[in-house]
């Protein structure tokens, strides 16, 4: 694949932003006397980022110079309103609730800084969550003055990029999901001339964001230097380890903070998804489809040679943004409606999909839930009813009730039945096997737990994904 400078859609421009003018420091003067006191501008925070939105839309090539002060108040009321009420807290150990207890006070003084530039960022708390196959994933958690600085930079940037990402970039984005995404990729598979598909995992990407590239891709569409140095403020700041050491690192965004998906998207929109979507067609013999949820992606090609080229490109590609494959996670696979035998399953958001035969015999791919989740979820069930067992069964009611509806309510796509009910039989053995583990007693024989069950209103495993109704934009290539 070809990767000179002229055909990369990441257009640089040189230099930094300049400093803001006179105009602009007495305005942010004015906003400082309106915010020592009641008056706050009467434009709403909606307005504000469907104007964002549009100007965007309506131009593409240009560059916001005055986001920096529309984090105002408004702004950061809506954002504190935003923000989840039991959520960790960071390392200044503040809770939502006891912020809220001087909210006015409290949200003007953070203006107050913003405004005079006194704002620093504090350290970022780590937390390691098991990841699967005895991994650990790290979290960032910001404290929370910087989570409500954070989700108005976030809700910002998010108005003004919603017109540049493109269509197959589904994560961390307004009215799209994990599951929509995995239907709508099926979708392509069976209607686009797709045999061979590129299974591909970038290694670490949140802690291999060149901070330089990302400030570099940021100026395309902001040219506010004030804004800028507020990313680049989180970006830096130091991370808090569970041992107590602090890092200072020099790549990566700490995942789990507010504003790192939307950094991410645009780190990968002008990193991938435009390299896929523009520059890798133009070397094609024939049709390709492409999916992407945050650093999760799939690429199918009509022929294996195309396939191979990009498998080959990809590394280069990556590489010159401070990524890199996972080698041992990406391949090629043979995925083809006319080699049914012959075709691989491939994993994506949870699902594996492959190629099958319907009841009257018509070729189609199916979904069905992969069985690293598959044994994830069942190990964590086993270790929350193992650590919750002794509490009153009403009590476990309401949890498992909560459980099996997201289980199902993210599992339950077209065609995925078989893996729903076994999910749903694992699960009662598990739990029917720890309650009888409550005393040396035993609880339940096998017909008393199936009585007591029909009690919890647990619901039985069902399909919740609709038929996917195509776009009038779609170009199907297959016939």
């Amino acid at each position: 694949m070809s990767d000179q400078q002229s055909d990369d859609p990441v257009l640089l421009r040189g230099g930094r932003t300049d400093h803001m003018g006179k105009g602009e420091a007495e305005r942010l003067h004015e906003q400082s006397k309106h915010a020592s006191g009641r008056t706050v501008p009467k434009k709403s925070v909606s307005s504000t980022l469907l104007g964002l939105r549009e100007k965007a839309r309506k131009e593409p090539k240009h560059r916001f110079r005055s986001l920096y002060r529309e984090i105002n108040l408004p702004m950061l009321y809506e954002c504190f309103r935003d923000l989840k009420r039991n959520a960790a807290t960071g390392v200044d150990g503040v809770s939502v609730e006891d912020y809220e207890k001087d909210l006015d006070g409290n949200l003007r003084r953070l203006l107050q800084c913003l405004i005079g530039k006194r704002y620093r960022a504090q350290h970022v708390r780590r937390q390691y969550i098991p990841k699967g196959g005895g991994k650990l994933r790290p979290l960032g958690i910001p404290a929370l003055e910087d989570k409500i600085v954070q989700m108005a930079a976030s809700k910002l940037l998010q108005s003004i990029y919603e017109a540049d990402f493109i269509d197959e970039s589904k994560g961390y984005r307004p009215k799209r999901g994990a599951r929509d995404a995995s239907q709508e990729l099926r979708e392509k598979l069976v209607f686009e001339r797709v045999h061979w598909v590129v299974e591909a995992d970038i290694k670490g990407f949140f802690e291999n964001v060149d901070h330089d590239w990302l400030e570099r891709m940021l100026c395309q569409r902001v040219d506010d230097q004030a804004f800028i140095r507020l990313i680049r403020k989180w970006l830096k700041a130091g991370i808090l380890e569970e041992a107590g050491q602090v890092i200072h690192p020099a790549t990566g965004t700490p995942q789990g903070g507010i504003i790192s998906p939307v950094l991410a998207n645009i780190y990968l929109h002008y990193a991938l998804d435009l390299w896929v979507s523009k520059v890798v067609p133009k070397g094609l013999q024939g049709a390709h489809v492409y999916m992407r949820y945050a650093d999760d992606f799939v690429v199918g090609f009509e022929y294996g040679g195309d396939a191979e080229r990009f498998f080959e490109g990809l590394p280069k590609r990556l590489s010159k943004f401070g990524l890199s494959m996972a080698m041992e996670k990406s391949a090629i696979l043979r995925f083809s409606r006319c080699d049914l035998k012959g075709s691989k399953c491939f994993t994506f958001l949870g699902f594996e999909f492959y190629w099958a035969r319907t009841r009257r015999g018509k070729a189609t791919v199916k979904r069905r839930t992969s069985k690293k989740k598959f044994n994830a979820s069942l190990s964590g069930l086993k270790e929350w009813v193992r650590n919750n067992r002794s509490r009153p069964l009403r009590e476990l009611a309401v949890t498992l009730r909560r459980k099996f509806t997201g289980y199902f309510n993210y599992y339950g796509v077209i065609g995925n039945s078989e893996r729903l009910w076994s999910y749903w039989t694992e699960a009662r053995k598990v739990i029917f096997r720890s309650l009888n583990r409550r005393s040396q007693r035993l609880s339940y024989n096998w017909t008393g737990f199936s009585e007591m069950w029909k009690t919890l209103a647990i619901p039985n495993p069902h399909i919740v994904e609709k038929p996917y109704q195509r776009p009038d934009t779609w170009q199907l290539s297959y016939r």
